[in-house]
């Protein structure tokens, strides 16, 4: 890969299947499932965590730390930007898989719109539907983002720093805003760690046809 390449050509369909395979999983799962389907999976630690809109924050800068992550990734190596895509992609169709088998739902605390925090979470509350909740896209999609730039040689100890941070208040920020349960944390670490484990053992000198 050239110095001066920004984003390497092998780079864009393992990142747009990544894109896709979010979307998929999302969508798919809206037409299969109906609400009378889903389960409520409270546990007790459930109600011992409290309310925090401000933690929304941190779920909105997931995404910004995603695109960090993949950008970062692409320009990492083939290999490495195959590895890591694949993975995403592996973890997130077995996400699709358990959101199908045993789909989820939770209730949302009543949202009184009083400040900047609320009103962020309003909208978040208006756009994505309380379900599909075990396990956690946004959690595996952070750890993910954690785990190559634990790996990546072309990055500074800043950048993991701060990955990894984003990736500790992301699981916080996802129970705090009463997006997910407790159980939804793990769960996605382990959905992650699934497809890193299938990813590692296959030819990343390919991505689907490309080379």
């Amino acid at each position: 890969m050239k110095k001066t390449e920004l984003f390497p050509k092998y780079a864009w369909i393992p990142v747009l299947a990544v894109i896709a395979a979010n979307l998929i999983v999302y969508y798919v799962t809206g037409f299969a499932v109906n609400d009378q389907q889903r389960h409520y999976i409270n546990m007790k630690i459930d109600g011992a965590i409290p309310f925090v809109p401000f933690f929304v924050v941190f779920y909105v800068l997931a995404f910004v730390q995603w695109a960090a992550g993949w950008f970062f990734t692409a320009r990492e190596g083939k290999a490495f930007c195959y590895r890591f895509c694949k993975a995403d992609v592996i973890a997130k169709i077995l996400c699709l898989v358990v959101f199908i088998a045993y789909p989820t739902i939770m209730e949302r605390p009543h949202l009184e719109v009083n400040g900047v925090f609320t009103w962020v979470l309003n909208i978040i509350y208006s756009v994505d539907k309380p379900v599909n909740c075990l396990p956690s896209i946004h959690v595996l999609a952070s750890w993910i983002a954690m785990r190559s730039a634990l790996k990546m040689e072309r990055v500074g100890n800043t950048y993991r720093m701060i990955i990894t941070l984003e990736t500790v208040l992301c699981a916080c920020a996802v129970v705090l805003i009463k997006q997910h349960y407790f159980i939804d944390i793990p769960t996605g670490i382990l959905a992650a760690e699934i497809g890193l484990a299938v990813s590692k053992r296959l030819d990343n000198e390919r991505f689907l046809w490309v080379r």
